[in-house]
């Protein structure tokens, strides 16, 4: 990283950012439909089979998101410490 200029590192911690934001939404946007699959799934309007099916489904795509929303943490820390230190 010392090899980035300070407004190349600014550059780069706003895309992690974004990334980040990116992944949040996502992360909301998954649990919203699996609440919603829940609810069908007392009413028993959607079988347990499907529901399990999608429930793995989007639980791992939610686990996916999750790490990459991590990384890009771990990332923007990096960068924020190396425009601290200098």
């Amino acid at each position: 990283m010392k090899e980035f200029t300070d407004d190349e590192l600014i550059t780069m911690a706003y895309s992690e950012i974004k990334k980040m934001d990116i992944h949040f939404w996502s992360q909301i946007i998954i649990s919203v439909f699996l609440i919603v699959q829940l609810g069908l799934l007392i009413f028993n309007l959607v079988s347990v089979n499907l529901f399990t099916f999608l429930w793995v489904l989007f639980f791992c795509l939610y686990l996916v998101h999750n790490k990459k929303s991590k990384k890009s943490e771990i990332k923007l820390k990096e960068i924020l410490d190396e425009l601290t230190s200098r």
